[in-house]
């Protein structure tokens, strides 16, 4: 399983790979919870399972899908302007928006807008590429998939080796905090934290939010 996290933070980076992390274990707990406060009323094992899976399978394809086509959309637009014949002053400040959130945000605007100016003036990729960028946007979604369906592991595998509900629904809980804690803890060097930080910050808050979701028709 750490081999398989290696691989997904390799493909989207690791603020990426914790959100669809969080987004994949957020779901399927929702299930958990509700059943175990008796929003649901269910009483059989697999047909918990179903639903999570369904749940994290659907958004995990659905997530895919949108975000290769909205990078493949973004990359187009970008190229829009980029090819353009504008000057280079208003293609740097069109450019200096889609650096939110990059290391160029950490800079003063001054010199943001002098980095774009002077991208602005580089030569563009060709053709060829630019197709390898789409084949690594692709590579980044799938991975986003496998990185929502992942937490399946620790919330349907209780269910499935424990015979009495309450006490594999109250396991698979458990077993999910320890999950998102490590999974925190790992992810701390790449966010510059301490990794029991962000441990307990992952796992407190995915708890939070399940718990809002549950009770507020999540």
């Amino acid at each position: 399983m750490g081999l398989i996290a290696r691989s997904i933070v390799s493909r989207t980076g690791p603020g990426l790979a914790l959100q669809e992390m969080m987004y994949g274990f957020i779901m399927a707990l929702l299930f958990i919870t509700a059943t175990r406060f008796g929003i649901l009323n269910i009483n059989s094992a697999m047909d918990i399972i179903i639903l999570m899976v369904g749940m994290d399978f659907t958004w995990g394809v659905i997530d895919c899908i949108l975000f290769y086509t909205i990078d493949v959309l973004e990359q187009r637009r970008m190229l829009n302007y980029m090819r353009s014949d504008l000057p280079t002053d208003a293609k740097a400040e069109l450019m200096s928006d889609d650096f939110d959130c990059t290391p160029l945000d950490l800079v003063s605007p001054d010199q943001r807008l002098e980095a774009c100016k002077r991208i602005a003036l580089l030569n563009m990729e060709s053709e060829e590429q630019l197709k390898e960028d789409r084949k690594r946007m692709a590579s980044s979604a799938f991975f986003c998939f496998i990185a929502t369906v992942l937490p399946l592991v620790p919330t349907v595998l209780p269910l499935l080796l424990i015979d009495d509900i309450d006490d594999a629904l109250f396991v698979a809980s458990s077993l999910s905090a320890i999950t998102m804690f490590f999974v925190g803890w790992k992810m701390g060097k790449h966010i510059g934290m301490k990794g029991w930080q962000l441990g307990l910050t992952i796992a407190s808050l995915a708890w939070a939010i399940t718990l809002i979701a549950t009770f507020t028709g999540g």
